[in-house]
């Protein structure tokens, strides 16, 4: 078993390291449906063990490519997104029934005899 001393930590390996941690903490955002979270668990997960395998070879050759740097953020945006973005609008009142305001429908005011 290899030491972490032993371990080659450049900029790609930190990299990807952070963000499927950055990923797998979004995935905790209130709103996301079953399936971002599984997706966001699962590309963070990837990300950090792929990092830290990669980080941890003392031979041969592994490439990350330039998409590593530009999908993590992505996600990250897509996630806040889907998970705050549904607040963005106002809904209409509770009972309004989609008119905008109570009485909206030119009869009044409902108990005040108008």
């Amino acid at each position: 078993m290899s030491s972490s001393s032993s371990a080659h930590w450049s900029a790609y390996e930190i990299f990807a390291v952070l963000s499927g941690i950055i990923l797998v903490g979004a995935a905790f955002a209130p709103g996301l449906s079953v399936k971002n979270r599984a997706g966001a668990v699962l590309g963070g997960v990837f990300l950090t063990f792929y990092g830290w395998y990669v980080a941890h070879q003392t031979t041969g050759t592994f490439q990350f490519p330039v998409v590593i740097f530009l999908i993590p953020p992505g996600a990250l945006i897509y996630l806040l997104v889907k998970a705050f973005g549904r607040s963005g609008g106002q809904a209409p009142p509770p009972g309004a029934g989609g008119s905008g305001a109570p009485g909206g429908d030119g009869r009044g005011t409902p108990g005040t005899g108008f």
